[in-house]
């Protein structure tokens, strides 16, 4: 299976460079399946629904977000509406959204993706990473 991961996508020019050359990648390394973290995609401070729909147009599978997760209010309910976003699984429970999936992958392959956030040089607290996979694990 092939899989490509692309981390911090930053900012409009990051935006760009994923729709303009994620549909290529994908033909030409023939890839299964698309990881990209949107986290810093709306002028380095989360992710607005717009572009998460322009990211997964471009063919993410996935998206996934970070600390800023929800700095973009409209992803608060974005987030609940789309499940090809992710938000950390560390995160409260209490937040929208799901930290962790279980994705269809072509010839019925299955993917998980889950996101958590470690703790150091953090502003907020966060749940421990590892408490919080191990279940989904």
């Amino acid at each position: 299976m092939r899989i490509l991961f692309l981390g911090d996508v930053m900012g409009r020019s990051g935006r760009e460079g994923i729709v303009a050359q994620l549909p290529r990648l994908r033909a030409d390394w023939r890839l299964d399946f698309v990881v990209v973290n949107g986290e810093n995609a709306t002028n380095g401070a989360g992710l607005s629904a717009a572009h998460a729909r322009d990211l997964l147009a471009a063919g993410a599978d996935v998206i996934t977000l970070g600390d800023h997760a929800f700095d973009q209010k409209d992803m608060l309910q974005f987030v609940e509406t789309e499940p090809r976003v992710l938000r950390p699984l560390n995160y409260s429970r209490a937040a929208p959204g799901k930290g962790a999936r279980v994705y269809e992958a072509p010839g019925g392959r299955k993917v998980l993706v889950a996101q958590v956030l470690g703790r150091v040089f953090m502003k907020r607290p966060f749940d421990d990473p590892f408490s919080a996979l191990e279940p989904v694990l």
